[in-house]
C-alpha cells in the first residue's frame, strides 16, 4: 500500500470512529486558512503605504534621498529581526490572538503616519511597524501547519505564498486611485489602515489557535504519522532546548536559511533597480518598467499556483522542484539584462515573476516540513531573518556597487551565479526531504 492509501486509510479510520469531531475539523481547518490568507492579504495594505507615497512626500518636505531610503532601511531591520523575535512570541501564545493584534496595531501605526511629515518620527513608526509585522507571517504560517497534514501542507503553503502579490498589487492600485483622484496623501494611509483594522476584529473571532486548544482532534490524531512534518521526533525539554536543536542548530534550516538569503537577493536585485537598469541604462520609459514591474507581480500569483499544484503531486520533493525552478531563473536572468525588445521584456518579467515568488514559497514548505510543529513559528522567523537582513540589503549594496564599479552585466551575472548556487543547496536537501515528510 502507497504513502498515499495509508494516509486516506488512516483519515477513513478516524471518521468512522469519530464523525462528529472530523466534521468539525475538516469545517475549522478551511474557516482557518481563510483567516491566514486574506490577513497576510491585510497585512500588504497596511505595510508599503510609505514606500509608496515616499516620492510625494520627499518632495513635498524637501527631504534626501538618503532620508527616505533611511526610513525605508528602518523597516527591512526591524521586520528581519521582528519577524525572528516575534516568531518565537507565536510558538508560545495564542495563533489566533496574536495575529488579528498584530493587524490592528499595523493598522494602528499606519493611521499615526498620515498625520506626520516629521523624518525621525516616521523613521521610529517604521521601526515599529517592522517589529510588530514580524508576527504576521509565522502566524498565518502556524495556522496551517497546524491544520493542515503532509500531504496537503505544501499546497496549502503555496496558496497562501500568493497573498503577498495579491496584497502588494491591491496596495498601489488604491494609492493610485486616491491620487488620480486629487485626494490627500494621507488617504494612502488612512483609508487602507481603517479597512485592515476593522476586518482585525473579525479575524480576532474566526482565527485559529491549535486544534487542540480548541478542543478538536490534532493532525496526528487523524492521519498518525503523515499528519506532522518530524513524525519520529519527538521535542522534549525547555522552550530553548528545543529551539536550539530544532532550528538555531539544525544543519537542514541552516541551508534554508541562505537559499532564502540568496531568493531575496534574486527578488530585489531584479525589482529595487528596475528603474535605475531598465530606464536609465537600457532606455525603457518611465510607462514601460513601470508596466513591467506590475506584471512580474501578477504572474507572479498564476505562477506559485503552478507551483500549488506541483507540491500537491510531488509533496515530499520540493526541494528539486525549487532547484530546477532556479536553473530556469538563471538562464532568463542573462536574457533579461540584455534585452531591448518591450514585449519581450513583459514576458519575461512575468516569468521571472513566477520563478522568484515559485521557489520562494518552496522555503515556506521546507522549513515548515523540516521543524516539529512546536518550532514552526520561530523556525518561519528564523529563516525569514537570512532573506531580509542578508538578502535584501545585499540586492540593496551590491549591485549598484557592481554596476558602478564595472557595469550592469557583471551585476547581472552575479545575480545568475547566486541563484546556480540556491540551485545546487536545493538538491542538498532532496534526500533528507524523502525522510522527514512522509506524505
Amino acid at each position: 500500500m502507497n504513502r498515499s492509501a495509508h494516509v486516506d486509510e488512516n483519515e477513513a479510520q478516524f471518521k468512522a470512529a469519530h464523525p462528529a469531531e472530523f466534521k468539525q475539523y475538516v469545517k475549522r481547518h478551511w474557516v482557518v486558512f481563510v483567516v491566514a490568507y486574506f490577513g497576510y492579504v491585510c497585512a500588504y495594505l497596511v505595510r508599503n503605504n510609505f514606500k509608496l507615497t515616499s516620492e510625494t512626500i520627499r518632495l513635498e518636505n524637501d527631504w534626501s534621498l538618503t532620508q527616505v531610503g533611511l526610513i525605508l532601511t528602518g523597516f527591512t531591520i526591524s521586520y528581519g529581526i521582528g519577524k525572528f523575535l516575534m516568531g518565537m512570541v507565536v510558538d508560545n501564545m495564542s495563533l489566533r490572538k496574536t495575529f488579528a493584534g498584530a493587524l490592528a496595531g499595523s493598522a494602528v501605526i499606519c493611521i499615526l503616519m498620515g498625520f506626520t511629515t516629521q523624518i525621525w518620527i516616521f523613521f521610529g513608526l517604521m521601526l515599529l511597524l517592522g517589529t510588530i509585522q514580524g508576527v504576521l507571517s509565522p502566524g498565518s504560517q502556524s495556522m496551517i501547519a497546524n491544520w493542515f497534514p503532509n500531504k496537503t501542507r505544501g499546497a496549502g503553503i503555496a496558496v497562501w505564498n500568493t497573498s503577498q502579490n495579491l496584497g502588494g498589487a491591491l496596495l498601489p492600485l488604491m494609492v493610485g486611485g486616491f491620487a488620480g483622484a486629487g485626494l490627500p496623501i494621507q488617504y494612502s494611509f488612512w483609508v487602507p489602515a481603517v479597512m485592515v483594522l476593522l476586518l482585525s476584529f473579525v479575524f480576532w473571532k474566526f482565527g485559529g489557535d491549535r486544534p487542540e486548544e480548541e478542543g478538536l482532534p490534532t493532525l496526528r490524531d487523524i492521519y498518525g504519522h503523515h499528519g506532522v512534518p518530524m513524525a519520529d521526533e519527538k521535542p522534549e525539554g525547555t522552550f530553548w532546548q528545543i529551539m536550539v536543536k530544532y532550528v538555531f542548530t539544525n544543519r537542514l534550516l541552516l541551508t534554508i536559511g541562505f537559499i532564502n538569503a540568496i531568493l531575496y537577493f534574486l527578488r530585489f536585485g531584479v525589482e529595487n533597480w528596475m528603474p535605475a537598469f531598465l530606464g536609465t541604462e537600457l532606455g525603457f520609459t518611465e510607462v514601460q518598467y513601470t508596466t513591467a514591474f506590475s506584471v512580474l507581480e501578477w504572474v507572479a500569483i498564476p505562477g506559485s499556483f503552478f507551483f500549488a499544484w506541483v507540491a500537491i503531486k510531488l509533496p515530499n520533493r520540493q526541494s528539486l522542484v525549487g532547484g530546477i525552478g532556479l536553473i530556469a531563473l538563471a538562464g532568463l536572468v542573462l536574457v533579461y539584462h540584455q534585452n531591448t525588445n518591450y514585449g519581450l521584456l513583459l514576458v519575461v518579467s512575468g516569468i521571472m515573476g513566477a520563478l522568484i515568488y515559485g521557489p520562494q514559497l518552496i522555503i515556506n514548505i521546507l522549513t515548515l516540513n523540516f521543524v516539529p510543529l512546536k518550532a514552526a513559528g520561530t523556525a518561519v522567523g528564523f529563516v525569514g531573518l537570512f532573506g531580509y537582513i542578508v538578502g535584501e540589503l545585499a540586492a540593496n549594496l551590491i549591485m549598484p556597487i557592481l554596476a558602478e564599479q564595472f557595469s550592469w552585466t557583471v551585476s547581472f551575472i552575479f545575480l545568475t551565479a547566486t541563484a546556480l548556487i540556491a540551485a545546487l543547496l536545493y538538491f542538498s536537501l532532496s534526500k533528507q526531504e524523502k525522510k522527514v515528510v512522509d506524505a
